[in-house]
């Protein structure tokens, strides 16, 4: 009789898990699935998502220098940039950019953009009172996660993912001069400035730096030579002969 009662409690049905048991093992389960998520995300969405902040961080730097160079450009007067050398002796004037002015104007320009892209004045970490070009601010802006759908129907729905861009490094800029030919005795002196501002792009868990270029015109002047006896505009029309006025007898 012993021996039965022991043989129907090993095959004696067990009862549901206790709540606990479910628990540790719903909680494992979202553990896991969330690390597939995540390496999900990791292959599929964060390149989407980088090629559109790149466009954003694009935008905002191209819209910045423009406006920077508009605004400052307004403020100057070019004939102060572009130097008017009188040579003498009824001989044509050369034209010279001046230094002082030019690295005062680059200053103002690159300081400006640097403001509009968000680099910082004050550093909590320093006592310094000038501003240091390496110090950043971080600027968020949010991406709907239909967006990588790359359907416009979804494309403002979903979760906002946020996208931080920083400004890193220092603005770049150098001035540049180009002569066109204008007419028969003109050319047109062009100030074109050459800008490079190095950009961050910061997104969880990805990161990636960008350089954006821009050569912009920043005015120019029109310059007036003698007229010339015989002009040509690079046709294979034979050059007429050319009388030299006759000198004046004592």
């Amino acid at each position: 009789m012993f021996r039965a009662r022991r043989k129907s409690k090993l095959f004696r049905k067990k009862g549901p898990l206790k709540t606990r048991h479910v628990f540790f093992i719903s909680f494992i389960l979202f553990i896991f699935t969330s690390i597939l998520s995540l390496s999900f995300v990791n292959k599929t969405v964060e390149p989407v998502i980088m090629s559109i902040a790149k466009n954003e961080v694009d935008r905002i730097a191209t819209k910045a220098i423009h406006e920077s160079i508009d605004e400052n450009m307004e403020k100057t007067n070019l004939n102060e940039v572009i130097m008017k050398n009188d040579t003498g002796d009824n001989n044509p004037p050369s034209y010279t950019i001046n230094p002082e002015a030019s690295i005062r104007l680059q200053a103002d320009i690159r300081n400006d953009i640097q403001k509009k892209l968000g680099i910082i004045e004050s550093n909590p970490f320093t006592t310094a009172s000038s501003i240091d070009d390496e110090q950043l601010k971080e600027v968020v802006y949010y991406i709907p996660l239909g967006v990588i759908t790359g359907n416009a129907l979804l494309a403002n729905y979903g979760p906002k993912i946020p996208v931080k861009m920083a400004a890193i490094g220092h603005v770049e800029s150098d001035f540049n001069t180009h002569l066109t030919h204008a007419g028969i005795n003109t050319v047109f002196l062009e100030l074109t400035v050459n800008f490079k501002v190095n950009m961050q792009i910061v997104i969880p868990s990805l990161a990636d730096d960008m350089i954006v270029e821009h050569k912009i015109n920043a005015g120019g002047i029109l310059i007036d030579g003698d007229v010339p006896s015989y002009y040509s505009n690079g046709s294979s029309t034979v050059a007429p002969a050319i009388m030299k006025p006759e000198e004046e007898k004592d």
